[in-house]
């Protein structure tokens, strides 16, 4: 080993495979530059194995440092709602640990990432999504990165089935709604947004009767354009979708769908005219619809006010999992109910159906046991009893 001094620097020299290898080792101190030599040694001899090496100036970046490239080739090559939810991922963990340097970024730094996070809320799958990000990001699996953090217990109960009930009274807060009418207590604890009564408040109705008669995404009825609307063969066909077995499917619309879809290009047609196939089914605008040419952007301030009316304490992506629960209840086979939800597979097909009591009740009322004569029960004789008796 040669390590030697250079205006105040250490610097290191040796010969690998006939070549001369002069670096400096960025320290005055001795000990790390001799560790410094050791671990550029290393290095060559595992690119001369094919192993993979690390770059310097990688060891000393930071997290945020890392994840803002990642970020941006995701958004290259990924849909816009992965990359959205990509994007929050990467923001909670740049918060929290941006400044982080990779060297420092321990498995007690992780837990300790875990701890903040629960405390403020976040659900156990959210973190793990999170921390997924950050690995991928970093360019190593988890178990590699962290082998002795345990990924946190996800809740497989988030998605419910709505009762018809509940969904009537959906239906019937957001025709209320659409018609200018609140009950005064929402109004004074501010629960009407002043874009409830505008475009999207007169367009909830419709929109929940497609989300429950389809099952679609919200981003998905939102985003529709009326040539994805065909009257004539009476059904939708989904634009881009959260999944690849999702996009371009093709879903029926039955007579009440219809009726409500018709109703609605009516509305449509006294704003804006003829429903070019380019134009927004649900077009934006605020307080009032005016631009078909773009989409409405979130349905979060009608739909909560929708919902606190109900009384229906849901989400409104649990319509897709009412939709999917009725198809189960109804027998509709799996391969139609993959081609309707958009799934690739049957576990995820599992996970929306909630089988409700009330169809359980009925599937077990239905079964019937063989009529067999009822078998009296003989006594059985005691060692007493037949034993013979005595003979004198």
């Amino acid at each position: 080993m040669a390590v030697y001094k250079r205006g105040g620097i250490y610097w290191f020299s040796f010969t690998f495979c006939g070549k001369r290898i002069q670096e400096s080792a960025n320290t005055s101190r001795k000990t790390i530059a001799l560790e410094s030599e050791k671990n550029r040694r290393l290095e060559l001899e595992r690119a001369l194995a094919g192993m993979p090496t690390e770059s310097k100036a990688r060891r000393i970046m930071s997290v945020k440092d890392l994840t803002g490239p990642y970020l941006e080739r995701y958004k290259v090559n990924h849909r816009k709602g992965a990359a959205a939810y990509c994007t929050s991922c990467i923001r909670q963990v740049d918060k929290l640990m941006g400044e982080i340097l990779l060297p420092d970024l321990t498995e007690e730094k992780i837990v300790e990432y875990m701890k903040a996070r629960l405390e403020k809320g976040a659900a156990g799958r959210t973190i793990n999504a999170e921390l997924g990000e950050l690995s991928r990001a970093i360019g190593k699996p988890w178990g590699l990165l962290w082998p002795r953090v345990k990924r946190l217990e996800e809740r497989r109960d988030v998605g419910k089935a709505l009762t018809s009930e509940q969904e009537e009274a959906l239906l019937r807060a957001a025709e209320l709604l659409s018609a200018g009418g609140a009950p005064m207590e929402l109004k004074r604890r501010g629960k009407i947004h002043r874009q409830t009564l505008g475009p999207k408040g007169v367009m909830m109705p419709v929109i929940l009767r497609v989300a429950m008669l389809t099952g679609m995404r919200a981003e998905e009825i939102t985003s529709l354009r009326w040539g994805q609307v065909d009257f004539g063969e009476n059904s939708i066909t989904v634009g881009r979708s959260k999944t690849e077995a999702g996009a371009k499917r093709i879903i029926p619309m039955g007579p009440e769908l219809i009726i409500a879809m018709q109703r609605h290009l009516s509305w449509w047609r006294e704003r804006f005219g003829l429903a070019q196939p380019d134009l927004c089914v649900f077009p934006f605008g605020s307080p009032q619809p005016c631009d078909p040419k773009r989409p409405v952007t979130t349905l979060k301030h009608s739909w909560e006010t929708v919902r606190e009316l109900a009384a229906v304490d849901c989400r409104f992506h649990d319509l897709r999992h009412s939709f999917c629960t009725r198809l189960a209840e109804a027998g509709v086979p799996e391969s139609t109910m993959l081609a309707l939800m958009g799934h690739m597979s049957r576990a995820m097909l599992e996970r929306y159906s909630h089988i409700r009591m009330a169809a359980k009740r009925e599937a077990v009322a239905g079964l019937t046991l063989p009529k067999v004569e009822q078998m009296v029960p003989t006594r059985i004789a005691t060692k007493a009893s037949t034993s013979p008796s005595r003979v004198n």
